[in-house]
């Protein structure tokens, strides 16, 4: 079973499926691995699939904050 991670932070450069995540967290960064799913994107929250982990990924300063920028890249399955 995949672990669970909620992060409060920032992504470094668009989310890609077939490439790792780089997100900034609380002034350290966090590399993933490799990204095999995007499953939901809003303003509050960017929810995907690494190999090795499900991803909640919420603005660092608040988890419900309404103007997040999020630019998210899908590659065709």
């Amino acid at each position: 079973m995949k672990k669970i991670r909620i992060v409060h932070g920032t992504l470094m450069y668009p989310l890609e499926v077939g490439s790792r995540a780089l997100i900034f967290e609380e002034g350290r960064y966090l590399h993933t691995s490799k990204v095999i799913a995007i499953h939901g994107v809003t303003p509050q929250q960017i929810r995907f699939e690494t190999m090795n982990s499900h991803y909640c990924l919420l603005a660092p300063s608040s988890p419900v904050a309404a103007d997040v920028p999020v630019t998210v890249v899908e590659q065709a399955a």
